[in-house]
């Protein structure tokens, strides 16, 4: 399982991400998307995060699927609709 971190921003620089955008995000996933858990992140700096938990065979796979997804989430939406993927990564993370 990989975790996907997914920058958002909204070009016309108005307002957060709208209260509901975590619904609006899992009434995108389909099957095929291999989705197990997202969330949201409103208010982290500088831009809005959602990570995206996929059950996949490798980083490039998980990576790729989590940015589609999300660009069908965002241009089916909307609610979601003025807002654009500004990046898609999986987070490093140092030793414990």
């Amino acid at each position: 399982m990989y975790l996907v971190h997914i920058a958002l921003h909204r070009p016309d620089g108005g307002g957060g991400l709208p209260a509901d955008a975590l619904a609006s995000l899992w009434a995108a996933v389909s099957p095929g998307d291999h989705v197990e858990h997202i969330s949201v992140h409103p208010h982290r700096a500088p831009h809005p995060v959602v990570g995206v938990y996929l059950l996949t065979d490798s980083l490039e796979a998980a990576e790729a699927g989590a940015e589609r997804f999300c660009r069908r989430a965002l241009t089916g939406s909307p609610d979601l609709a003025d807002w654009q993927v500004l990046s898609v990564g999986v987070p490093l993370v140092g030793p414990f």
